[in-house]
């Protein structure tokens, strides 16, 4: 495996881990019970949003590394899905990035105007467009890993059932916690393609190392 590729792999296996970290630990100690404005002011808004932004930004790398190694099998579909995963990972760091740098900056100068902003159609439906075409990039993504079967086969299944259940489990009495719970199951699903893809890294290199020897010593 090249170094590309494991430490796309590695982004992976960090990213899925701070997935799971953020939505266990810092997530539950946002003050929803608060104004919007008190919210992203306060300092675990703050912290919780940029390791938001360093996870998104890792998953981004990460899902490179999926489509370098199954792209020879994977075929237009394949192709496709990197395509869509990506640029929803592309859109959701610039969510995490104006959360950060510029809606922070507007609720601790002008509260009134972020309760416009949080009204706006137009940011509401960016920021939806971002998540949506993030969730379903992976969802491809893991339907072309199914289809290669390059990697290990729980993993996508694993990765479909968190992205299902993020938005099924928040939408039953369940709410945060049931969000949270999905997205444990693809933060592990994430985990488990990171680890799935540098073994596989691991054994293609070997076996490389193997025909050389054999080659040499003929």
């Amino acid at each position: 495996m090249n170094g590309l590729t494991r430490s796309c792999a590695i982004a992976l296996v960090v990213g899925g881990a701070m997935l799971i970290l953020i939505n266990v630990i810092l997530t539950p100690l946002l003050p929803t019970q608060q104004s919007e404005a008190v919210v992203r002011t306060s300092a675990i808004y703050l912290f919780r949003l940029s390791a938001s932004g360093v996870a998104a930004m890792l998953l981004l790398f990460g899902c490179l590394g999926v489509h370098l190694a199954q792209r020879s099998a994977s075929g237009a579909f394949g192709t496709a899905a990197f395509l869509v995963a990506f640029v929803g990972n592309s859109l959701l760091v610039a969510v995490e990035w104006s959360n950060v740098f510029v809606l922070r900056a507007v609720a601790h100068t002008n509260p009134e105007a972020l309760s416009t902003l949080d009204k706006s159609t137009l940011m509401t439906t960016g920021f939806a467009t971002a998540a949506g075409l993030f969730a379903l990039g992976w969802f491809l993504l893991a339907v072309s890993l199914w289809r290669t079967r390059m990697l290990a086969r729980w993993v996508p299944l694993t990765m479909v059932a968190g992205l299902i259940l993020i938005p099924a489990l928040g939408a039953t009495p369940l709410g945060m916690a049931g969000a949270i719970a999905g997205n444990v199951v693809f933060g592990l699903g994430l985990i488990g393609l990171g680890r799935s893809l540098a073994k596989a890294g691991y054994c293609v290199k070997n076996m490389g190392n193997i025909s050389t020897f054999v080659v040499d010593v003929d």
